[in-house]
């Protein structure tokens, strides 16, 4: 149907535009004709869809994670607490009949529990809190040293009746009195009027008096005789060594000096049976050579062995201090260490005068009160 009758002056046909053709017809010679065609480098393949295997896949488990141990190390051993459970059975914990559990046992205290020895009153320094050390210390040794020629120094003192018992027992002692006294921190300082380590005559036996008072004291307060350090050239004085121990309240103490020789011993406020035993003891293994006497002072006995010749023989020195420690040792009093005083001479280089301090054993205070 026409929208124009073909009569009409103004109707003009359709136009025909070029349809797109089909196929391609090269409008130009790609090559020159004297030139064959190239031939391509490659051979040409006809090109196929890849196909795969469509098999299932599944992620790679990841490995089994396990709980440090803070025991010792078992070097891989599979133990209960490292060996895969298996799978669906129920744990331990869930096996376990929880039952209703009194009030006391939910709360368990980790307080540590002191005993009878512990109810003491501690010194102020070592109750106070620190920041820098740790809570509630209480150390178990104790330090004693005796530096120059008047002066004490006791060290890591715990407990308050300790330093009471020091004070009340030593101070008194001594006659001239105490030009200083310093007990701050955890330690007890003493300087002493004049010069007890050094005296000589009275004045050297209630020094030597005080020292075992001193030994008393620390026994019946829980402290026994461990050894002395600081021995060697040092710029430094000895220092003898406490460790905390039972208490012994019936303790007995008693000293001993020697001179140059090593020969001539002098006991002091030693028990009057021993003194005797000791005599018959000495008697018997230096025959004819032993002498001994009571001085005029109270407590003091002296035993000696006559020397042969004017030098003594050695010999004769270790198998006397030999005789005299295993007698003491037999009545039940031990050695408790050794004290070197003061050096006596001008100018502080003469000899120095060693004490050895003998103390009584608790089986031998056992058998007393047995019988």
């Amino acid at each position: 149907m026409q929208a124009y009758p073909s009569s009409d002056q103004g109707y003009y046909p359709p136009t025909q535009y070029a349809q797109p053709q089909t196929t391609y017809y090269p409008q130009y010679t790609p090559y020159h004709p004297y030139l064959p065609p190239q031939q391509p480098v490659a051979p040409q393949y006809s090109t196929y869809s890849a196909q795969y295997d469509q098999s299932p896949q599944y992620p790679t488990p990841a490995p089994a994670r396990r709980k440090l141990s803070r025991g010792a190390s078992t070097g891989g051993v599979p133990t209960t607490s490292n060996r895969p459970g298996t799978p669906g059975a129920p744990r331990r914990s869930a096996m376990k009949k929880h039952g209703d559990r009194a009030p006391s046992a939910s709360a368990v205290s980790l307080s540590r529990q002191t005993s009878a020895s512990d109810a003491r009153q501690r010194v102020n320094s070592l109750t106070r809190p620190r920041s820098n050390s740790a809570s509630h210390f209480l150390p178990d040794h104790l330090f004693v040293s005796f530096i120059g020629s008047n002066e004490l120094r006791v060290e890591n003192i715990c407990y308050q009746t300790t330093l009471d018992g020091l004070r009340e027992a030593i101070l008194p002692m001594w006659p001239q009195g105490v030009s200083f006294q310093d007990s701050r921190g955890h330690g007890w300082r003493v300087q002493f009027a004049g010069s007890p380590w050094t005296s000589t005559r009275t004045d050297a036996i209630l020094a030597q008096r005080l020292i075992c008072r001193l030994y008393m004291i620390l026994a019946k307060q829980g402290y026994s005789y461990l050894t002395t350090v600081q021995t060697g050239y040092t710029p430094q004085p000895p220092r003898m060594i406490f460790v905390d121990s039972i208490p012994d309240l019936d303790v007995e103490v008693f000293l001993i000096t020697f001179s140059r020789s090593k020969l001539r011993l002098r006991l002091l406020d030693a028990p009057p049976g021993i003194v005797q035993q000791l005599e018959a003891s000495l008697r018997a293994v230096f025959p004819r050579k032993i002498s001994s006497h009571a001085e005029h002072e109270d407590g003091i006995h002296v035993i000696e062995v006559k020397r042969e010749g004017i030098r003594p023989r050695d010999q004769d020195k270790n198998l006397f201090l030999a005789c005299v420690l295993r007698l003491l040792n037999t009545v039940g009093f031990k050695l408790d260490g050794s004290i070197p005083l003061g050096k006596r001479g001008p100018f502080g280089f003469g000899p120095r005068q060693e004490a050895w301090i003998f103390r009584s054993t608790m089986r031998q205070l056992d058998g007393r009160q047995k019988s």
